[in-house]
């Protein structure tokens, strides 16, 4: 091994966020979680960021939260449901009843992003610091983008992931 150390692997080039973010489905605090369903299956995502009417990030809402939300709260308490009918379509109530809510009651507010001019080492970091698949991109406070973990690896290891 030489005294620069081990040769490094992968595109051997900075990666700027813009290059590998992807544009970002938004929300607004006021949505219901019936229309943040549908921009979800819409485009095949987890989660979107809930921003203001200026387009400020104020929250993130994912598929667990609105799962979460649609049933009730002290399913969360219990290790076995086994004692519920999996037939019954009494608990289908809570499912629809949650539908109509604001997504502002179930979205998280604190949101992991990072500043188009970082660098990809720095959201590798709080991706793994903060323990999220992705990270939002902001510029000048606004929404502008979503880097997920995979398209982020792929770019520091020069795959292509078209």
């Amino acid at each position: 091994m030489s005294a620069e150390g081990p040769p490094r692997r992968g595109s051997g080039k900075d990666i700027k966020l813009r290059e590998i973010m992807h544009p970002a489905v938004t929300v607004t605090p006021d949505a219901t979680e019936r229309e943040v369903l549908e921009v979800l299956l819409r485009n095949n995502v987890p989660g979107v960021p809930v921003v203001d009417g200026g387009g400020v990030l104020v929250g993130f809402v994912t598929d667990g939260h609105l799962l979460a939300s649609a049933l009730p709260k002290y399913f969360s308490t219990m290790d076995d449901v086994s004692f519920i009918s999996e037939g019954a379509d009494a608990w289908i109530h809570y499912f629809t009843e949650s539908a109509d809510n604001p997504v502002s009651e179930v979205m998280t507010r604190k949101v992991s992003q990072i500043d188009l001019g970082k660098s990809e080492i720095v959201a590798a970091h709080k991706m793994v610091h903060d323990g999220v698949s992705s990270v939002v991109v902001t510029e000048g406070g606004r929404v502008i983008g979503i880097v997920n973990r995979l398209d982020l690896y792929a770019a520091i290891l020069g795959l292509d992931r078209d």
